[in-house]
């Protein structure tokens, strides 16, 4: 049914969450997890945008995000390794707006289900806040299975 399950992971206890329920899908025929994590551009804007940085401003915006992808390696690795004994796993890290960069690689990936973790705000803080598994719930095409905390 669901032979390629994309798992978007920011490394938080509600992302880990999703692992078992993952793991019960090799029963149900699943052949692969694409595990993403998504780099916020937002952040590193951030840093981009603090005029008193002056000359050294492009090298720390590329040092932290190069800071940033090492740990996602590292992290992404060790995923990799809770369901590589199931699945055939591919790992990606993409930088962008999260929701948006999640409903892309869906897409090119050719995914059947996107299994992603959620924090379970109340809908005020959604509102006021809004939430990535929220986004990608309505604007995604696919299927989602969510795993709320």
């Amino acid at each position: 049914m669901f032979k390629k399950i994309l798992f978007p992971t920011d490394f938080s206890q509600c992302s880990d969450n999703v692992i078992p329920y993952l793991k019960k899908f090799k029963d149900s025929g699943t052949k692969e997890i694409v595990v993403l994590h998504v780099i916020d551009l937002r952040y590193t804007g951030y840093v981009e945008s603090a005029s008193w940085f002056g000359e050294v401003m492009p090298y720390f915006k590329i040092d932290l995000f190069n800071t940033m992808k090492e740990e996602a390696e590292k992290k992404l690795k060790s995923i990799q390794k809770k369901l590589s004994p199931h699945f055939k796993v591919k790992v990606r890290i993409e930088d962008g707006v999260p929701f948006k960069t999640i409903i892309e690689v869906a897409e090119k990936e050719r995914v059947n289900l996107i299994a992603i973790g959620s924090h379970g705000k109340s809908n005020i803080e959604e509102m006021l806040l809004g939430s990535v598994s929220e986004k990608v719930i309505r604007k995604s095409d696919k299927p989602c299975m969510v795993i709320k905390r």
